[in-house]
C-alpha cells in the first residue's frame, strides 16, 4: 500500500488534532445560510445562592432557576451510561420519573 497523501482539509476531523486549521471546511457552500458568529457583549450573572452545588433534573431548555448567562457548562448523562457497569437498566420512562 501506497503513501497516504494529505489534503488540505485532511487535518479536519483526525484523532489527536490540536489547534487545526479548519476555516477552508467551514467556508464551503454547505454552511454559507447558517447565521454568523458576532461579537457580543460579555456579561455573567450570578447564580442564586439557594441555587449552587444543587443538580436539577429537568431539560436544561427551561431551568427558570436559574439567571441567563450564568452557566458556563452543563453536563448531562442519561442514557449514556447503558451497557456500562454502573447503568440500572432503566426504561426511558423510567429515566424521566426522577
Amino acid at each position: 500500500m501506497g503513501k497516504r497523501i494529505g489534503t488540505k482539509t485532511s487535518m479536519f476531523g483526525s484523532p489527536g488534532r490540536i489547534n487545526h486549521e479548519s476555516s477552508i471546511f467551514y467556508s464551503r457552500k454547505l454552511y454559507q445560510d447558517l447565521p454568523k458568529e458576532e461579537q457580543v457583549e460579555y456579561i455573567e450573572n450570578e447564580i442564586p445562592p439557594e441555587c449552587i452545588n444543587k443538580i436539577f433534573r429537568k431539560s436544561s431548555e427551561k431551568m427558570d432557576e436559574l439567571p441567563d448567562n450564568s452557566i458556563h457548562l452543563v453536563v448531562i448523562s442519561p442514557p449514556y451510561n447503558v451497557g456500562k457497569e454502573y447503568d440500572d437498566d432503566l426504561t426511558l420512562s423510567e429515566y424521566g420519573s426522577f
